[in-house]
């Protein structure tokens, strides 16, 4: 540390001001930044569910589609039908837009044959719950579209439906729109929206929280330049790293913005401590380096290590904002170390405004903490058993359509189509059979289907017997040719729900389900697995894909990303804690300060029915990177006075009375920081906000009384007995 202090006090105020030019370099990078929550990003692609969902898709063709939804009195009266015709027609020749199916489709194709063409589409089970629904008065539009490759060309897309919708609605009439296209859309618009609005609003935050407590002008700009310059260098290498943001990493600048405002300010606050008692920039800067550089560099650490610990995860955008916020993490120690230590060396200081430290209040309170040893430890246990004992209750969130506030547009449209007119997402079911058995494989199909249809939570079952069956119940004249009979809308639909070759043959099923919690998946899926085993002969296979199977995926992948990432980051964090104090009484000192707030959040958790979902599953191994950093600082400062024959209880108030300032004030930052995402529009992030939130606060009252009492019963570093290395 001694060189590394010589030569920040020497070229410190050149370093300072190379690494703020320095961030011209990404600056230039960031407008180039795009949005991405399409499905493929949420889902692992090197997964077994994803594999199968790429071939199911390789071979019937895209199944993305967009719901629109409208009311009538009559769906199939003249003035419906006309409307669903205006509509319709623009629609098809929007660009991506594959198929069309309206009522309209159906009835101008059927009264060309027959003059009962609408007691027929209202008699016939293939259009019902799909694109009508005579009872709820409402008509449905059915838009499927092309495979879409990039976010912008989806975007543009959903821009051009709702535009044909709107603009050719009557006066006063609503329209709903649903759909896993129309969903992604949405999910990017927020997090645009977010990435403006987060940012500004933690800088200001910053900035007044830096104002009332350091009160230092040439500090503030310090901290600020070097909060600065690591969120754009970890934005910048974001983005050239050609990652998209989406629901999750839009929160990173933010986070970063509030979490690297530590370092700068216990170098800070420090410096201004000793300042006022040596009157000497190089002196204080030296001593401050030589305290401070090592806690330091260990908080950063095991904070990376808590957001790298992430990289475990099937979601990628979990493990991108894990490896970036570690990233950003490092980056802000090294930035601190320049920036903050080389500008206060070069900007002016106001003497002044300069005082002498006075004792700080948690030096009082972790006295009388430390005093009732017992009992703190005592009533600390018991809440930590009955926390453990509460995470039990935890439950797991993987629909997207929950994210969003119930009040919210996408939220109403969702629940009139899924109320009023057939489901939102498809399991989709290949089987696949000899082409000689394709009629016994379709009458299995019927009773598959008929025992589906009856589970509350499905609106529709759609498979190639029942288009057929449809096309086999009209009447065509017995002269109509065979290319006048295929421009039946329905042929179309069964050459997306049958594939044959040469010896087997392809038969689809869609089972479009209504929006629900999602524990009743993995019933769902099970169903479809038992009732295909029970129906089907040993000749047909068959796979069962789409987008609730892999939701249901993503569900079990929150379980295993949210044990493992927390298991791995709590065990590296211990033993980094064990390596720098060179203690394991230390480890055992500093386990129940920093494991306690983690419970504390899950039990929060399970008793505000708070699920963990794509955001809130990154918490724990998150928290507890973070809530050690202010335990390390303790431990750091405590080991010295220990070993300078301190008692016990006056090396703790001399440990709070150096650093209580700096980490009751990084804690209230970073709560606050945390707390802006309460204002995201997505429920996942306004969880993950307040849970943070909270994590820091209670992380903060481990350490300021809990830890004290443990490191007083284990009578840490006690210069009279044997033992203070690490085989203590």
């Amino acid at each position: 540390m001694d060189k590394l202090s010589n030569f920040l006090i020497r070229y410190g105020k050149y370093a300072a001001v190379i690494v703020i030019l320095s961030a011209l370099i990404p600056i230039s990078w960031l407008p180039k930044a795009k949005v991405d929550n399409s499905i493929e990003v949420w889902i692992g692609r090197h997964s077994k569910e994803y594999s199968q969902y790429s071939s199911f898709l390789n071979r019937f063709g895209n199944e993305e589609f967009v719901i629109i939804a409208c009311q009538s009195l009559d769906p199939l009266d003249e003035e419906a039908l006309e409307l669903q015709r205006t509509i319709s027609e623009k629609l098809q020749n929007i660009d991506n837009v594959d198929m069309v199916l309206a009522p309209c489709s159906l009835a101008d194709g059927l009264a060309k044959l027959q003059s009962n063409w609408k007691e027929f589409i209202v008699e016939s089970e293939l259009p019902n719950n799909l694109i009508y629904s005579l009872e709820n008065h409402t008509f449905g539009i059915i838009v499927w579209l092309n495979k879409i490759e990039t976010p912008a060309l989806r975007k543009s897309t959903i821009e051009n439906i709702e535009a044909v919708v709107k603009g050719n609605m009557p006066t006063g009439g609503k329209y709903y729109l649903a759909g896993t296209p129309f969903m992604n859309v949405a999910l990017d618009r927020g997090s645009q929206q977010a990435s403006r609005t987060f940012l500004p609003i933690a800088f200001f935050v910053s900035l007044v929280f830096l104002i009332v407590s350091i009160r230092n002008i040439s500090g503030i700009i310090a901290i600020l330049c070097s909060v600065g310059v690591t969120t754009i260098w970890t934005v910048g290498l974001f983005i050239i790293s050609g990652k998209t943001f989406n629901m999750v990493t839009v929160i990173l600048p933010s986070l970063l913005c509030v979490l690297s405002l530590a370092g700068g300010i216990h170098i800070t606050l420090r410096f201004i401590s000793l300042y006022s008692e040596h009157r000497s920039r190089k002196i204080a800067m030296q001593k401050t380096l030589v305290e401070v550089s090592m806690p330091i560099i260990v908080s950063s650490v095991t904070t990376a290590v808590g957001f790298s610990s992430l990289m475990i995860s099937d979601m990628e955008p979990v493990i991108d904002f894990g490896i970036f916020a570690a990233i950003g993490i490092i980056l802000s120690f090294c930035i601190n170390l320049l920036v903050v230590s080389g500008l206060l060396l070069l900007l002016p200081l106001k003497t002044s405004n300069i005082k002498a430290a006075s004792t700080h209040w948690t030096s009082h309170v972790s006295a009388i903490m430390s005093k009732h040893k017992l009992k703190v430890a005592s009533v600390s246990v018991i809440l930590l058993l009955l926390c453990i004992n509460l995470t039990a209750r935890a439950r797991i969130e993987s629909n997207v359509l929950k994210f969003f506030p119930e009040d919210s547009k996408i939220s109403r449209d969702y629940s009139f189509i899924g109320d009023n007119l057939t489901g939102l997402y498809t399991v989709e079911i290949e089987f696949v059979t000899p082409s000689q058995k394709v009629r016994q494989t379709l009458k299995e199909l019927e009773q598959i289907s008929g025992q589906l249809s009856v589970e509350p939570q499905v609106a529709k079952v759609l498979h190639s017997g029942s288009i057929a069956s449809f096309i086999k119940s009209i009447h065509y004249p017995a002269l109509l040719s065979s290319d006048k009979i295929r421009e039946n809308p329905a042929y179309d639909l069964l050459d997306r729900y049958n594939i044959s070759s040469q010896d087997q043959t392809h038969l689809r099923m869609s089972v479009f389900v209504r929006a629900m919690d999602s524990n009743k998946y993995d019933a769902l899926i099970n169903s479809i697995h038992l009732l295909a085993d029970d129906n089907l002969s040993t000749e047909t296979r068959y796979t069962v894909t789409g987008i609730v199977p892999l939701l249901n995926a993503a569900q079990q992948s929150l379980i295993s990303t949210q044990i493992k990432s927390f298991g791995l980051a709590l065990v590296i964090v211990l033993f980094l804690i064990g390596t720098f104090m060179k203690s394991m009484k230390a480890v055992l000192a500093a386990f129940i300060p920093n494991v306690l707030p983690i419970f504390v959040l899950f039990s929060i958790m399970a008793l505000t029915h708070i699920p963990i979902d794509a955001a809130t599953v990154m918490i724990a191994s998150v928290a507890i990177g973070i809530a050690v950093d202010d335990t390390i600082h303790f431990l750091t400062h405590f080991k010295i006075h220990r070993n300078n024959n301190e008692a016990i209880i006056p090396a703790i108030q001399k440990t709070f009375y150096e650093i209580g300032s700096a980490v009751t004030l990084t804690s209230i930052i970073a709560a606050s920081g945390f707390f802006i995402l309460y204002f995201s529009q997505f429920k996942p992030i306004r969880y993950f906000g307040i849970l943070a939130a909270i994590t820091m606060f209670t992380a903060w009252l481990g350490d300021v009384l809990i830890l004290p009492a443990c490191v007083t019963i284990l009578n840490l570093w006690n210069k009279q007995s044997k033992g203070n290395s690490i085989n203590e």
